[in-house]
């Protein structure tokens, strides 16, 4: 570890508070040279470090820049030791986790994250930037442990959709709403799209990896990087630093992948759906629906009902269309 990412360390443990370089120092046992180079290399890195004679070094409060040190020190006792990378600038998180599966071995529950992204991927293959500064763009990497049934993948992204609600609740109060499957709502606009990615062998029908590429526009970007998309994108609107937000999103993830039994998620999912009893509209094998929303079964797949029979659709066959936006 990096000498500056060392101080970064301590200064996050005592975010707000002043520590003094001879502290710093002895408790780290570098010089005090070492530790003004390092929080003068913090600085120019973009970390909000106020200076006082006789008082030390403080992170401020405010400081909303991500790092591996923040996110780590809001983590559950289970995730301490998961690997973290964090970029300023990336193509696509998921892209990268796809390039780090295939060439070196990679620990189950990494994280990769961005501050921004230059080409982002959603589910239906289109392309998005993702602004500096303003977002959360992150990566998980699992491997499972058991045989996978390919039937279950919207499951994957069910329990992302409830990981992201409930992260974004605790950290901030604000209670989003899911649009079937992949999307989170709030006050009407859409302020998270989720991308769930397998790496498999399709004849043996075995998975080794699932990825789970999320992103969330927690503030309003200060270009114009959003303009044309400003009747349907929304934001957390938030003081709360994105650190705090992404380390309760991955605490919440943790809990229900490794804790809590499908059927709690799922029943979570649906109390919070935007589609459950609403009219909705999609096309299946060339055939043009309208159909109402009426349940999720245990596979994460949307049940509806035309007026003339039920129908079971997985996310890989539609999108739904619907009146999910308000109208401003």
């Amino acid at each position: 570890m990096k000498t500056k990412d060392i101080v970064l360390r301590e200064l996050e443990k005592n975010r707000a508070n002043y520590i003094s370089g001879q502290e710093l120092a002895e408790k780290l046992n570098i010089s005090r040279t070492a530790i003004w180079k390092a929080i003068n290399s913090l600085k120019e890195s973009g970390f909000q470090i106020e200076a006082q004679t006789k008082l030390g070094y403080k992170l401020l409060e405010t400081d909303d820049k991500l790092s591996e040190e923040g996110i780590r020190k809001g983590l559950r006792e289970e995730l301490k030791d998961i690997d973290i990378i964090v970029f300023d600038e990336i193509d696509s998180t998921n892209t990268e986790a796809k390039r780090r599966l295939y060439s070196s071995e990679v620990k189950d529950f990494t994280v990769i994250v961005s501050d921004m992204q230059r080409g982002g991927r959603g589910r239906t293959g289109k392309t998005f930037k993702s602004p500096k500064g303003s977002g959360v763009y992150f990566s998980i990497i699992l491997h499972p442990k058991e045989f996978f049934d390919f039937s279950f993948f919207d499951l994957i992204t069910v329990k992302a959709a409830v990981s992201v609600l409930q992260g974004i609740k605790e950290s901030t109060g604000k209670e989003p709403q899911i649009k079937w499957v992949n999307d989170l709502f709030l006050k009407g606009k859409k302020i998270c799209g989720i991308l769930s990615e397998l790496d498999a062998d399709f004849e043996s029908r075995s998975v080794k990896s699932v990825i789970v590429g999320i992103g969330i526009n927690v503030n309003k970007p200060e270009d114009d990087s959003f303009k044309e998309l400003k009747d349907i994108a929304g934001y957390i609107e938030t003081d709360t630093i994105r650190n705090e937000i992404l380390s309760s999103i991955l605490n919440a993830f943790y809990e229900n992948n490794y804790r809590k039994k499908d059927h709690e998620i799922i029943d979570y999912y649906k109390k919070h759906s935007l589609v459950i009893g609403r009219e909705l509209s999609f096309e299946l094998n060339g055939k043009k629906y309208s159909a109402k929303g009426i349940d999720i079964n245990e596979k994460g797949n949307l049940i509806v009902d035309t007026g003339e029979e039920k129908i079971t659709i997985s996310s890989g066959e539609v999108s739904i269309k619907g009146d999910f936006y308000e109208k401003a």
